[in-house]
């Protein structure tokens, strides 16, 4: 593939994604624009990768991190946005929402790298299993066990965390 023609693909879908991460549109399109540079300058030996997309992935998730590092952050995986089981203009509790959210979000960021990006991937961004085996550069079945494996782990922990709050 061209690098202009992959460049124009998957620009927008990696600018979104580290704008979840670094919270600013700005330093998303900084830290995705350091990445393609990188990127330009490894495309011959990128295309003879056996998943050219899941090294570019790579690339611009090591960006997000210097980015939000060299900022004296940490960068975050999740948008709360996302995550919402209801919006608070629907709930009755807007801080009940709020709490459950919160716990929700701590469950994600206790789980693995890897399965944080295929909780992302399949359920803020909707890609199907084979867009996510793809971009990560694993197989389908791979990503069937991550997400099961974190669906679980996820239950384990928002749930023995919901039990830790109603007890204080």
């Amino acid at each position: 593939m061209d690098f202009a023609a992959f460049h124009q693909m998957h620009r927008p879908r990696y600018v979104r994604e580290a704008e979840r991460w670094l919270r600013s549109r700005a330093d998303a399109e900084d830290a995705v624009d350091d990445a393609f540079v990188q990127l330009a300058e490894e495309w011959p030996q990128i295309l003879r990768a056996e998943n050219p997309a899941a090294y570019a992935w790579r690339v611009v998730r090591n960006r997000v991190i210097d980015h939000a590092r060299a900022r004296g952050r940490r960068a975050t995986v999740m948008d709360s946005a996302v995550f919402e089981t209801v919006t608070l203009h629907e709930a009755e509790d807007a801080f009940e929402v709020i709490e459950q959210n919160l716990r929700l979000f701590r469950a994600i960021a206790a789980l693995s790298e890897r399965q944080q990006d295929i909780v992302r991937l399949r359920y803020c961004e909707g890609y199907s299993i084979a867009e996510v085996a793809f971009h990560l550069g694993i197989t389908e079945a791979g990503v069937r066990s991550h997400e099961r494996y974190a669906r679980q782990r996820l239950r384990e922990i928002y749930t023995t965390s919901a039990e830790e709050e109603e007890r204080s």
